[in-house]
């Protein structure tokens, strides 16, 4: 559920978990996942910004 976007807290709450460190544990993304994780970090890197930190917009 938490690779279909479900928050941890419901995640924690479905559990039947009384702390959101226990479910934390055993959250374990599945590698597709992962991949997905690095390209949006690898196209966040990538886009050109600006000298304020904001990112540059191509018109």
């Amino acid at each position: 559920m938490a690779d279909a976007s479900v928050p941890v807290h419901v995640l924690r709450g479905i559990a039947g978990h009384g702390f959101l460190k226990t479910t934390q544990r055993y959250l374990h993304s599945d590698s597709s996942t992962v991949f997905a994780a690095g390209e949006s970090l690898t196209a966040y890197l990538q886009t050109p910004r600006v000298p304020d930190g904001s990112q540059h917009r191509s018109m």
